[in-house]
């Protein structure tokens, strides 16, 4: 009784304040009740921890919970996207990344039969190979954006759920981890039904741990992939010259490859000759400043989107791969 007291005269003095604990909403507090019933939490370790969450808050956001007006930007250039991430340094610390950790990534190619570059470019443009896993509070970041005028408010109730469970699960104080503004972690810049699905304790020791196991990192993208049905190391991408009319099939959003080359070269596509009749391929268009360019996408490059849906990612994530690539067996 005295800890409910005493957090009722915590809620009453910083209300007259404008900044309350998350236990202020009511949405808050039925979302510790289900944490209670559904999974068997502790409700003051949940109540001590949710109030160390404070809101700055206006009439809308409590009254209304009017959602932020989104706008949606115009993409970045492929160009000048492309050039953020296929720096020097990022390729330098790729094959350096490599060199390191030559054995782990042996092991995952061998266990999954993904290609190490792709392995080892995802962690480069992720974390610049873990130096970047975020400094933004985790639980206040999730707290935040399922509780307040957010938008995904769902999505970050949902990810909250399994951030609680992913923290006791590893035995993780939840108030330590740290991650991106989104809520993304370790190497890996897992979400949390991520870490609990795909995460996998590549190094043995009992912890599935990706804050600092570049193992785990090494073993959970490739787990990853494998479970999104990556095709053993094939082909990813190809550019391609498409004549005017053609170009209504090559997407800017991500692609899944649906259609057969003999479907396409029907339809008067100029395919390659070395790829099967029985391929699936799917067409992809990156905006560039002055000229666009056309790919011809297989079925590892839709996989690749499903880390980040954006395909301007997937395809610097292949490049910088063949970067390192090149560079590790010079």
């Amino acid at each position: 009784m005295r800890f409910f007291t005493l957090t009722l005269l915590l809620i009453s003095s910083l209300v007259s304040a404008k900044i309350v604990p998350a236990t202020y909403f009511k949405t808050t507090q039925n979302f510790i009740d289900k944490m209670v019933k559904k999974h068997d939490f502790n409700r003051d370790e949940l109540l001590t921890i949710f109030a160390t969450v404070k809101f700055k808050i206006t009439d809308k956001s409590i009254k209304k919970k009017d959602k932020k007006k989104y706008v949606k930007k115009p993409p970045m250039a492929w160009d000048k996207y492309r050039g953020l991430f296929l720096t020097e340094a990022r390729i330098n610390n790729g094959v350096k990344f490599w060199q390191d950790n030559l054995a782990t990534l042996k092991r995952a190619e061998k266990t999954y039969n993904v290609p190490a570059e792709i392995i080892v470019a995802i962690l480069g443009i992720e974390t610049s190979y873990g130096a970047k896993k975020g400094t933004h509070p985790t639980f206040k970041t999730l707290t935040i954006r399922a509780f307040t005028n957010y938008r995904r408010q769902r999505f970050y109730r949902n990810e909250l759920e399994n951030f609680l469970l992913m923290s006791r699960e590893n035995a993780i104080a939840p108030l330590s981890i740290k991650g991106s503004y989104a809520g993304a972690m370790g190497y890996t810049q897992f979400i949390a039904s991520s870490y609990r699905h795909y995460a996998v304790d590549f190094d043995h020791d009992g912890v599935v741990d990706l804050f600092s196991s570049p193992a785990d990192a090494i073993g959970s993208i490739a787990n990853y992939f494998d479970k999104h049905h990556w095709h053993d190391f094939g082909e990813i991408a190809r550019p391609i010259s498409l004549h005017t009319k053609q170009l209504q099939h090559a997407k800017r959003a991500n692609s899944k490859p649906k259609m057969t080359a003999k479907y396409w070269r029907k339809q008067g596509f100029d395919i390659d000759t070395d790829i099967n009749n029985k391929t699936k391929l799917a067409f992809v268009r990156l905006p560039q400043k002055k000229i666009d360019e056309n790919w011809l996408t297989f079925w590892n490059f839709y996989v690749l989107t499903r880390y980040n849906h954006d395909n301007r990612y997937a395809m610097a994530a292949y490049h910088l791969s063949e970067k390192i690539k090149q560079q590790f067996n010079q």
